[in-house]
Order: structure tokens, then sequence, then C-alpha cells
């Protein structure tokens, strides 16, 4: 995605993003929630692998997008993967 250029997250964020998002729209691993939200629904490992790093940097890469507000963490239980929640940013014409 064209706005993830001028955020500033590192590289690798960016890298996690788009992969979350082409999940989100193109994946049998999206779930729905009580709200009809869609959700990921994984742990870190998964997309350390694709990517060839850390799960502990994929999590890193997490805590920099939610700070800039392109996903939401939900932990529903123990021991079970997070829900990934991933938005979009607001374009500037539409506030």
């Amino acid at each position: 995605p064209r706005f993830l250029l001028g955020m500033n997250v590192r590289l690798t964020a960016k890298e996690v993003y788009a992969i979350m998002l082409d999940m989100t729209l193109n994946s049998d691993m999206v779930q729905t929630d009580q709200r009809g939200r869609r959700y990921l629904a994984f742990y870190n490992k998964t997309i350390a692998e694709i990517i060839d790093r850390t799960p502990s940097t994929v999590a890193q890469s997490l805590r920099e997008l939610e700070a800039v507000g392109l996903v939401e963490k939900k932990l529903i239980a123990l021991h079970t993967p997070y829900h990934i929640y991933i938005k979009l940013p607001i374009a500037e014409s539409e506030l």
C-alpha cells in the first residue's frame, strides 16, 4: 500500500503490515467477530517464517503498527493467538 511509504515505521513493520493486509483480503485465515469485523488470529511465528525474521521481530513490528493505528490487537485468552484487526488510515479528503 502506497500510504506506508510516508509512514514513520521500520521497513520490517511495513512488510508485516502488507502481508497481514494481503492475508485479510485473500486468505482463509480470516475470521469474523460478533460485531462482523474481520480479524486474523495467528502466532508471530507464522509471519516470521514468511519474512525470514524472528517472532520477536514480528512482535516489535506489530507494536509499531499498533502505535500508529494500523492494527489493533485483542487478547482473547491465554495461550491463544491475539486477534489482529487490520486498519486502513483515513484519507485527508474524508475528514
